[in-house]
């Protein structure tokens, strides 16, 4: 399963994967205290959160400045050429509305890959006891 960041756009109308992504996102920036409302309708719920985001971003920047920025996009694990990127295939777009695209993105990204990875573990898990045929009450 690919969980690049450009192929997670159907994840972004499912509701539930947004709410989930919403919960990443503050533990992301747990330091920073900010809070997300949480949207109702699925078909706009992904942009909701980036617009949500996007002020927060922009007074970050004023008050603490790109170094700091930079220090939250590594933290968060958005690479500068992802930055780069994505500010290059958006010229003209506004700066602040692309990380947030890119931040929210990758904590979605993030909640996908644990949700597979622990369903996996879950699979194994039980594929290891059937194959043992382990009887914890003989």
């Amino acid at each position: 399963m690919d969980f690049g960041i450009q192929n997670i756009d159907n994840y972004t109308k499912d509701l539930g994967w947004v709410l989930k992504a919403i919960d990443q996102l503050e533990k992301e920036v747990q330091h920073e205290k900010w809070k997300f409302s949480k949207p109702i309708d699925y078909k706009t719920a992904f942009q909701q959160v980036v617009l949500q985001l996007k002020p927060n971003l922009k007074e970050l920047i004023h008050k603490k400045g790109t170094t700091y920025l930079s220090q939250l996009l590594y933290n968060i694990d958005v690479s500068s050429s992802q930055v780069a990127k994505a500010i290059h295939q958006n010229s003209g777009a506004d700066h602040e509305e692309i990380l947030s695209e890119l931040i929210f993105r990758r904590c979605l990204q993030k909640v996908l890959i644990k949700s597979f990875y622990k369903s996996l573990q879950k699979e194994e898990f039980s594929k290891g006891i059937e194959n043992n045929n382990c009887n914890f009450f003989d």
